[in-house]
Parts: C-alpha cells; structure tokens; sequence
C-alpha cells in the first residue's frame, strides 16, 4: 500500500513546510527565554525551558526536572515523529498508531500547562515575580501547530479510506 505522501504529494509539500515550522518553534521555543524571574525586585534572570530543567536537576529537584523534560522536551518531538512516520509509512496498516496521535492531540496541552504551573508554583508574591518571555508563547504555537499537522494527517487519511 502507497503511504498518505504517496496519495498526496502536493500536500507533502504543505505539511513539511508546517513540519518545519513546527520544528523550528519547537527548539526556539525551549532554547530562547520562557519566563524572567525578579527575586526581591532586585536580580533579574531568564530561563529557557532547558535551562529551568537545568537548575531544577542541579538544584536536587530531578523528579520535577525529569516530568518537566518528558512533557515539554520528549512527548513533543515524539509527537511530531508519530505524524511523520503516518504520513510517510504505508496506509492501511497502523490504525493503532492513528488513535495514538489522536489521544496525543488531546493530551498535547499538556506540556504547555505544566510549564504553566512549574511557572506559577514558583511565584513568590513581593518576593519573586515571573514574567512570560518569548519562548513560553513560541512553545505554545509549536504545540499548536503540531496539533493543527496531527489533525490534518487524520483528515487525509479518512479522505483516503473513503476513496477506496
């Protein structure tokens, strides 16, 4: 059997365009600065997603560090690794990875939210302030934009089926 890219070239082009772009905000997202933490309304310091898991596993929170690399770093790119292999393997034959993506589009938030409440845990009131920087909102249209691909492979497959 053909795969979706096979089926749909034109529309190969699209996705891997949106791919890139997914991509690219994905690693802008965790690399450029989340969040600006004022301690005592004197320090200023960003963090990255990546740093902020960083200090946290220095700092002797590796349990929150690691559920903080698997939402944010991992369950990403295996998101977009899943829609790639959908798309490029043959059609037909993985109806169970088809209802994985889609349970991983309604879990997809996910990420975002637990960098939210990592973010908000650590407000200290007068003592420490948190700011949203660029990274936390590219993050977010990478999560998105991953969704809006996902979405978009379902639909094109259901096309398929309905074809034959």
């Amino acid at each position: 059997m053909n795969s979706l890219a096979d089926r749909f070239p034109r529309r190969t082009i699209v996705l891997a365009v949106v791919w890139v772009i997914a991509i690219g905000l994905l690693v802008a997202g965790l690399v450029l600065p989340a969040v600006r933490v004022t301690r005592l309304r004197l320090v200023d310091e960003t963090l990255s997603v990546l740093s902020g898991i960083g200090d946290l596993w220095q700092g002797g929170s590796w349990p929150l560090a690691i559920v903080l690399a698997l939402f944010s770093v991992a369950f990403p790119i295996a998101k977009l690794v899943l829609a790639a292999w959908l798309w490029f393997a043959p059609h037909g034959r993985h109806q169970a990875l088809h209802a994985l993506a889609g349970g991983a589009g309604k879990w997809s938030m996910l990420d975002v939210l637990v960098v939210a409440v990592v973010v908000a845990s650590l407000q200290g009131g007068f003592l420490v302030r948190l700011r949203p920087e660029i990274g936390i909102y590219l993050f977010g249209a990478s999560t998105l934009i991953t969704n809006l691909i996902t979405w978009l492979i379902e639909r094109y497959r259901r096309e398929a089926d309905e074809a034959r």
